[in-house]
């Protein structure tokens, strides 16, 4: 795990294959993590965390299949609804977004009344690299490679990160 503290300046780090840059754009003190590759059996994550405080940072994993899978976005968007519901944040909006040069979206969230120990607000950000139409399995979209991205950070900070970022396969 490699730390470092950093200072409203343009990042780079290397996450195994690939270079992940970004550009907070603010004065906020922050560190950088980065985590040893998890592999599932299935795919291998590459993980980052951009932290500032115990309450307050985001995170960047790159997501590696194994295989080709499912990166259609309407249904990734549900996923994503559902699994900030059962984790206490209700979603109040999604919105399309380009990120990295990619169509992506951007989930907003925040907990449900009565959760404690969660962010007053969440994003939650998910493009794939590599997402492809299929043409032979009807209205669905394939992929290996998402890159998922979660922000407690105020909404122009994470802004200036989706705005930013660029992963690239080295």
């Amino acid at each position: 795990m490699l730390s470092a503290v950093a200072l409203a300046a343009p990042e780079t780090r290397q996450l195994g294959p690939y270079t992940v840059s970004f550009d907070l754009n603010t004065n906020l003190n922050y560190q950088v993590q980065t985590s040893d590759p998890m592999d599932t059996g299935s795919a291998t994550v590459y993980g980052m965390r951009i932290l500032t405080d115990n309450s307050t940072g985001a995170g960047v994993n790159i997501i590696e299949n194994k295989e080709l899978t499912d990166s259609t976005t309407s249904m990734i968007k549900l996923l994503i609804n559902y699994g900030l519901a059962f984790s206490g944040i209700n979603t109040t909006n999604i919105v399309d977004q380009t990120i990295d040069g990619k169509n992506g979206f951007v989930a907003i969230g925040v907990p449900f009344a009565g959760q404690s120990n969660a962010p007053s607000q969440l994003y939650r950000a998910i493009y794939w690299l590599d997402s492809v139409d299929c043409t032979t399995c009807g209205p669905v979209s394939v992929g290996k490679t998402s890159v998922d991205i979660s922000s407690t950070y105020p909404q122009d900070v994470t802004q200036n990160l989706l705005n930013s970022i660029h992963v690239a396969k080295s």
